[in-house]
């Protein structure tokens, strides 16, 4: 991913925020925390982490202020003050979605008033780059840390490899989740491939009269559906000097969607709304066998459905759409912690956000009681992930849950923007999608609507934008 942040600033802001529901239902992420022991110097043993020697901080009693929407934040803050006596940190769960985007583009604005830290997801990431409000990490170190994270989640950080706008979190590479009990009901093979996918959908589709879908569409989530894409190699932005190139009704698209929309129209797959009741009672009651989804999807199951249907559930590799191709995955969400210009103290909170995501109590832990996917590599290859008597390994019948979505995080290609008009392609999204779920559009016609509604509203905020 490459591309110059030479453009105007566009205020949108999602009114729809794509995972605003999963953010509000992550509220226990951090409760194992404080009970964990700080010892850097053992844990580098064992556990990959940077020497945080090597980021000197302001002088003097330091205050940070943290804008985030994981309850339970402050549990990590507290260790973090343990290991740094001379800074403070403050949590503010300012909430997800337009909550904060909005309070913090309005501080952005006003050149005061924000916080010294801020989480941002990566899509929207953009948005707040172009408004040059956002320090750029690099001049305090940041830069050290690079090689502790998976590549393509520094890539969305550091847009031209150079300059760092934000720290790594959490990702959510792609996979299947499926019911191992429905699919031993009904005789139901793993797929490998989408043709096996619509096969195995087709036959639990008769042996069950109808009554069980293999998988749910997503119609209302937009990164969902883009994540799909970015498996089978799809870019929908990137930039030609001080010209942005935006690409939604490409050939990838129009494949993902048309193979999807054949599912809805057959019947074989339903279309809910995502983080709604009406999907997780279909989920619980076994009205769905499968879910496509993000590393932090058990985890959030797990909870929505308090344990109903725990150790019914596996995770595969996502379905590739032919044999023998290298193996390919998407991501659906993740964030990334940023530093505003107007921060007294970017060098302190540079540490805390290398910190949060490298160091492994918070980054094992947040896995471990809530199922947020780490960033960083260390993370990802450490052997505590595995908790089989701990969701989201327990609601995966003690499977090691974290491996297989390790795998689908280094396979996720690098070279994927976003757009900082992203906000209302993603809400234009659900409009174009709810005329194609109601047969008053064709695939095409949806992804060309889409497209063309997206690009009028960025020409209209002042972007220098094309098809091609």
């Amino acid at each position: 991913m490459r591309h110059p942040i030479l453009h105007r600033w566009s205020s949108r802001v999602s009114p729809s925020f794509s995972r605003c529901s999963r953010a509000v239902l992550l509220i226990s992420a951090w409760a194992g925390l404080a009970a964990l022991p700080l010892n850097p110097a053992d844990a580098q043993e064992a556990y990959r982490q940077p020497d945080y020697g090597k980021f000197q901080v302001e002088s003097g009693p330091i205050t940070l202020e943290v804008w985030s929407w994981v309850s339970g934040l402050d549990k990590a803050a507290q260790l973090f003050e343990q290991a740094y006596p001379n800074i403070k940190v403050h949590v503010n769960n300012v909430g997800g979605g337009p909550g904060e985007y909005q309070k913090l583009q309005t501080a952005i604005k006003a050149g005061s008033g924000g916080p010294d830290v801020a989480q941002i997801e990566y899509d929207f990431l953009p948005s707040f780059i172009v408004t040059d409000g956002l320090a750029d990490l690099s001049k305090y170190g940041a830069n050290d840390a690079k090689a502790y994270f998976v590549p393509w989640t520094w890539a969305q950080v550091s847009p031209d490899g150079k300059a760092v706008y934000g720290i790594p979190q959490d990702t959510g590479p792609m996979a299947l989740l499926y019911n191992k009990k429905l699919f031993d009901q009904y005789g139901l093979a793993v797929p490998t491939t989408w043709d096996e996918f619509a096969q195995q959908a087709e036959k639990l589709n008769q042996a069950s009269g109808g009554k069980v879908k293999l998988a749910n569409f997503f119609p209302t989530h937009a990164p969902w559906f883009i994540s799909l894409t970015w498996a089978d190699g799809a870019e929908l932005f990137k930039t030609q000097g001080d010209t942005w190139v935006q690409m939604l009704n490409n050939p990838v698209c129009e494949t993902v969607l048309a193979y999807w929309d054949g599912l809805v129209k057959k019947k074989l797959v339903s279309a809910i709304p995502g983080f709604t009741a009406e999907f997780y009672n279909a989920i619980g009651s076994g009205q769905i066998a499968s879910s496509v989804e993000a590393a932090w999807g058990p985890g959030v199951l797990a909870a929505s459905l308090n344990d109903k249907t725990s150790g019914e559930w596996r995770v595969a590799p996502l379905p590739q759409w032919s044999k023998g191709q290298p193996f390919r995955s998407g991501n659906w969400g993740g964030s990334c912690n940023a530093v505003p210009k107007q921060s007294k103290h970017p060098k302190a909170a540079t540490l805390f956000c290398v910190w949060l995501n490298t160091a492994k109590e918070p980054v094992l832990s947040n896995w471990n009681s809530y199922g947020i996917f780490p960033a960083s590599l260390a993370g990802l290859s450490s052997p505590d992930l595995h908790q089989p008597d701990k969701n989201p390994d327990k609601f995966c019948g003690g499977q090691n849950v974290a491996e297989v979505y390790a795998q689908a995080a280094q396979a996720v290609n690098a070279d994927f923007a976003w757009a900082p008009w992203f906000a209302f392609v993603n809400d234009n999204y659900n409009k174009q999608i709810d005329a194609l779920v109601g047969g008053k559009m064709t695939p095409k016609q949806a992804l060309d609507a889409w497209q063309n509604e997206s690009m009028k509203n960025a020409k209209g905020d002042g972007y220098e934008v094309k098809t091609k």
